[in-house]
């Protein structure tokens, strides 16, 4: 960006220093210490002749991009923290940029600078600009509607209800704005049976968020005693910077926890807050937003009108079938004749008393087959029922249980004999009896083999009717036995010859 030149005025171009009328100032100079006075128009010169001399060729700016506005031509304003210059990008030069400014952006602008001599303004005539990102205030205000869209600030299901009919609304704008007399207007011309309440508070400036916050706080407050039902919001147009005092977090959190409905109609259509995104209605402009307040004469006595007529209608239609009910009763037989009334209601009196005679006989019978039944079924629930009950379940699970024992009994007594009838088949002396002996050494041991009677031991034979001792004298040869064959078994195995100790 190129710096700025200090203005130096011994380097300007006397020959271009000439007034508008043609007059060129004397070598004494006009602007020096005498009185003589120029016009308006030379004085305009010398300002552009001046700013042509001290600002030389295309100069380079960065700012923030304000108050714009889209026509024919891109009017708006250039700004930072310290100065604003006014702008403007024509028709020409527009058509050729691929870039559309918005409000709030942060630009790169190349151009010239021109004093407009009709309007005595100074001009930036922009030729290029490409953006440079958002502004400050830009980027505090989508901050802020960041946060307060995930308190859920902004959630319509949160809003309140307008009055459909308020008695009293409260207007916080600036008694000397433009705002007030359109919300005064409007309000008188539709319904002037609602009250208005100015409360007067700045809306520009560093005090005028907290004269808002105060006023809103106020108003709810002193609701019952001043009798408000809503709360209007509101003030012309202007600026972002302007506006700004509805984008800080006091003044959307005064309206958030409002127990009034507040209606908000800041700046114009294309401007949009924080407080009017807060607020329980939003509108365009202070016309539209009274408007929505309160409601419309015209349109009331119209629909007064109408339910008039309806309701006249309905009394006259009501009136007539009465009148005809009344006909009709005058005219028929029984109101010729009493005895005849007396008749009929005492027939109709006779009906219902055989009716409730029979309902009566009907109740007195269903309760009797009630009766009954509970007795019935008490009757099961008796002490002597339910011990009878009870001693022959005990009967019937004794003979259960002696016939269940005597036969464990007999199958324990049969089983008992057969293993008795085995081991008496197999006792030892039975089998000796049969022709068998057995042998026994001088340890008592069973002798199985030769090779355990040695020469002069002495052995005991056993047989069925006594014991013989003898000695043995040597060994005898001996004839090899046959062995013996095991038979397989079902599985495919040999099986051993079964060995039985008889001792």
């Amino acid at each position: 960006m190129t710096a700025r030149l200090p203005f130096d005025p011994s380097r300007m171009n006397p020959g271009k220093r000439a007034g508008a009328g043609g007059e060129t100032p004397s070598a004494s100079g006009d602007s020096g210490g005498n009185d003589r006075a120029i016009s308006v128009s030379q004085l305009a010169a010398r300002i552009d002749n001046a700013l042509k001399a001290g600002i030389r060729g295309r100069v380079v700016v960065a700012g923030e991009i304000s108050s714009l506005t889209h026509r024919t031509h891109w009017y708006f304003s250039l700004k930072d923290s310290g100065a604003v210059v006014g702008a403007v990008v024509f028709a020409s030069v527009a058509r050729k940029m691929s870039y559309t400014p918005r409000h709030g952006d942060s630009v790169i602008a190349t151009g010239r600078l021109e004093f407009y001599a009709p309007s005595g303004r100074v001009s930036f005539i922009i030729e290029s600009m490409v953006p440079a990102g958002e502004g400050d205030l830009e980027q505090r205000y989508r901050a802020l509607c960041d946060e307060l869209r995930t308190l859920g600030w902004f959630d319509p299901l949160t809003k309140q209800r307008l009055p459909a009919f308020p008695r009293k609304v409260a207007v916080i704008t600036s008694s000397t704005g433009a705002a007030l007399q359109d919300v005064i207007s409007t309000m008188g011309k539709r319904c002037s049976a609602v009250d208005l309440l100015v409360v007067d508070a700045r809306v520009q400036g560093e005090q005028a968020a907290p004269q808002i916050v105060a006023a809103i706080q106020m108003l709810n407050e002193r609701s019952r005693d001043l009798g408000i039902d809503a709360i209007l919001l509101t003030r012309g147009g202007g600026s972002l910077e302007d506006l700004w005092t509805f984008n800080e977090r006091s003044v959307a959190e005064a309206i958030h926890d409002s127990g009034l409905p507040i209606v908000a109609a800041i700046g114009h259509e294309t401007d949009t807050t924080i407080a009017e995104l807060v607020a329980d209605e939003r509108c365009a402009t202070p016309t539209q937003a009274a408007m929505k307040l309160t409601p419309d004469r015209d349109a009331l006595i119209e629909q007064l009108s109408s339910l008039q007529h309806r309701l006249a209608g309905a009394v006259r239609h009501r009136v007539r079938y009465q009148r005809q009910t009344l006909d009709a009763i005058a005219g028929s037989r029984a109101m010729g004749s009493p005895e005849r009334i007396l008749e009929i209601q005492r027939d109709r009196v006779s009906g219902i008393e055989r009716r409730l005679h029979h309902a009566a006989l009907q109740m007195q019978s269903r309760a009797r087959r009630r009766l009954q039944e509970i007795t019935i079924r008490l009757s099961k629930y008796q002490p002597a029922a339910l011990h009878a009950r009870r001693a022959a379940r005990l009967d019937g699970l004794e003979r259960e249980l002696t016939r269940s024992v005597r036969g464990r009994i007999t199958r324990s007594r049969d089983y008992l004999l057969a293993i008795e009838r085995e081991l008496h088949a197999i006792e030892p002396v039975r089998v000796l009896s049969r022709g068998f002996s057995v042998t026994l050494d001088e340890k008592g041991q069973l002798v199985r083999s030769v090779e355990q009677a040695e020469p002069g031991a002495l052995l005991t034979t056993r047989l069925s009717d006594g014991s013989v001792h003898s000695r043995v004298l040597g060994e005898q040869p001996s004839t090899p036995r046959k062995a013996h064959k095991a038979k397989p078994s079902r599985a495919g195995k040999r099986e051993e010859p079964p060995q039985m100790d008889l001792f």
